[in-house]
């Protein structure tokens, strides 16, 4: 099976009137590619998890970008848009996708970065499970809840369960996918 992995990051502050620009994502702009498997391998992140899954899982995978940026005012909409174009683009004829989102990515464009995400990835591929690890300070929308199958936050801070939350979302991907139960989205206080 091939799985989709990838990792987009902001905590958007609307009130700074800067964009972030695509350079803001990473210490050399994003990841791309095979650049962005080895900047998350080993590590402790969600796309870590989600590789480490995965490869365990015997999967092949496309990680298609991984990108970071500093909190900081909305997203340039172009550079949200090759983020995003990289990632509907890498998912094409994969089995599943695993995101390492943050939550709280508002661009020039929507207030909504991760929700537009997610609807465009399940617009193309309607029947592929998507799972997404999050951001405890994600705000979850309507939108994200009706387009991925698997939402899961960290639940501390310092964030020291990244990795471990993108094992409760993978897990409950992979068990979907080798025959165990659909898991059943539902938004808990």
């Amino acid at each position: 099976m091939k799985v989709m992995i990838a990792r987009l990051n902001h905590e958007t502050n609307t009130f700074s009137p800067v964009p972030t620009p695509l350079a803001a994502f990473g210490n050399d702009g994003p990841a791309f590619g095979a650049q962005a498997y080895e900047d998350n391998k080993g590590k402790r992140t969600a796309m870590s998890a989600f590789i480490d899954l995965a490869e365990a899982n015997g999967a092949s995978l496309v990680t298609p970008v991984s990108a970071t940026a500093y909190p900081s005012g909305r997203v340039d909409a172009a550079a949200y848009r090759t983020l995003c174009d990289a990632i509907v683009a890498g998912a094409r004829g994969c089995g599943a996708i695993l995101l390492d989102l943050h939550g709280a990515m508002a661009v020039e464009s929507t207030d909504d970065g991760e929700g537009d995400l997610l609807e465009r990835l399940r617009q193309q591929t309607p029947d592929v499970p998507i799972a997404v690890a999050l951001d405890l300070h994600g705000n979850v929308t309507p939108k994200m809840m009706a387009n991925a199958d698997v939402i899961v936050s960290f639940k501390t801070y310092p964030h020291v369960d990244m990795y471990e939350t993108g094992e409760h979302a993978g897990r409950s991907q992979f068990g979907w996918l080798n025959g165990g139960p659909r898991p059943a989205p539902c938004a808990m206080p």
